[in-house]
């Protein structure tokens, strides 16, 4: 009864939304032995491992975005085929994420997860390669990799996903996930023109796909840099769970009820979902665009990719030095900024400014991804880490299912008028999320 009595201890804004506080505070305040609150998520060497393992798969995964759609619309100069090629890796990884999910709640060491991936991965690109350095190289040998990749890509991401917490635990949580964002966003800054100017410089073009196999080549290598580096990453084992694993179906279901019975996930999951439809046909119809809207070769494709990736980069610096507050507003004024833009960009016929507009679209992108992932892992149980951040993966494979029609409107209507279409979209659903305070109001 004596124990019934006592007053329970003050609870730390994590433990209020269902998170053990399992890192020391930070303290914001600047010191002279402390990096700045941008980068403070550095001050621990397991991160920067991890960050440069991450910074191999995102180098090789920028690569690919250029190359794979550059191939695709070269061989069959068709949008539907960009549009097979986006659904065929999203089919799979409604299969793959949430299993994904469940194995990443289930295994003691996550970083294992991610190394078997990312040595499928260069398996992978290696056969590429091969295929075209023998001239095989046809439209199907790209769909299945496209297939095999989606496999890879979504069985392993939640874990690392998860994998964040554990390095950094949650206070750094927000600053740790933006560091991530602006690695993904150099390597996109500076990868993708990379790609186009060798496939260029080595007479690529016109017909002529054989010097994207050293491309294939370069990622091969980028994919095996990112599994030996992870080996420094050091992290506990996963305790024994207090209760037995229950098999693997019920996991998945229990990971699906959980976010059916806690609202503020199952918000931030659906806006999510709405917003990257909305945003995302733009990037997929990309090469096409640039050749016939912008008559852009190889070269000025990587470049035009790689340029958005300079407000991807600022974009993420940003959330980085960031408090954790007002995380909600930010993440809709970045779904604005990512709109607007991408509206004008439909219209543009101009290569520079399409570049400036793609430029701008990257900073909202930035806010977009950053915050979404941040908000969702700050408000989710621990035990359930895993599983709902392979639904947040899930998302991401139905969209690319979801968003084939839009590459075979592209062919019928012409892909200006689909881009704008979706930036309309995208800036109401934004404005409609907004009129939600729940939503609006998020830290």
């Amino acid at each position: 009864m004596a124990e019934e009595a006592k007053a329970p201890p003050p609870r730390s804004n994590s433990e209020d939304i269902g998170l053990v506080q399992d890192a020391p505070e930070l303290d914001e305040t600047p010191s002279p032995t402390r990096l700045p609150r941008t980068f403070a998520a550095f001050a621990e060497s397991n991160f920067r491992w991890y960050f440069a393992s991450l910074c191999g798969n995102f180098a090789a995964m920028n690569m690919q975005m250029f190359i794979r759609g550059w191939l695709v619309f070269e061989i069959t100069g068709s949008y539907e085929k960009l549009g097979w090629m986006t659904a065929a890796g999203g089919a799979v990884g409604i299969i793959a994420a949430p299993l994904g999910g469940v194995v990443a709640d289930r295994v003691r060491q996550k970083k294992h997860v991610i190394q078997w991936g990312q040595c499928s991965n260069a398996a992978i690109t290696l056969g590429v390669a091969l295929l075209i350095a023998f001239g095989r190289l046809e439209f199907m040998h790209l769909l299945t990799a496209s297939v095999l990749h989606g496999i890879s890509m979504n069985a392993m991401m939640p874990a690392r996903q998860a994998l964040t917490k554990d390095v950094v635990g949650v206070d750094r949580l927000t600053n740790a996930i933006a560091l991530n964002t602006s690695g993904m966003n150099t390597a996109r800054l500076l990868l993708p023109g990379l790609a186009g100017g060798m496939v260029a410089a080595l007479g690529g073009g016109d017909g002529n796909v054989d010097p994207a196999k050293w491309v294939y080549v370069f990622m091969t290598a980028l994919y095996l840099f990112s599994v030996l580096v992870m080996f420094k990453v050091s992290v506990p084992d996963r305790p024994p769970p207090d209760t037995p694993f229950e098999p693997m179906l019920r996991e998945l279901r229990l990971g699906f009820e959980y976010v059916l019975a806690t609202p503020t996930i199952l918000m931030l999951l659906v806006g999510n979902f709405l917003m990257v439809f909305f945003s995302m046909p733009y990037f997929m119809l990309l090469p096409g665009f640039a050749k016939q809207v912008l008559d852009a070769g190889p070269d000025q494709l990587g470049l035009l990719i790689s340029i958005s990736g300079i407000g991807s980069l600022a974009g993420s610096l940003i959330i980085a030095s960031m408090p954790n507050r007002h995380r909600g507003k930010v993440l809709l004024g970045g779904g604005i900024v990512l709109g607007v833009p991408l509206l004008f960009f439909s219209m543009s016929t101009s290569f520079l400014l399409s570049t400036l507009l793609l430029t701008i679209v990257g900073v909202g992108q930035a806010a977009r991804m950053s915050l979404s992932n941040v908000l969702i892992q700050a408000n989710v149980d621990d035990e359930f880490r895993g599983r709902v951040m392979s639904i947040y993966m899930l998302e991401m494979a139905v969209l690319s299912v979801s968003i084939y029609p839009i590459s075979v409107l592209a062919d019928v209507v012409g892909v200006q008028w689909t881009v704008g279409a979706s930036a309309v979209g995208l800036i109401v659903l934004v404005l409609a999320l907004f009129c939600i305070p729940r939503y609006r109001n998020l830290q």
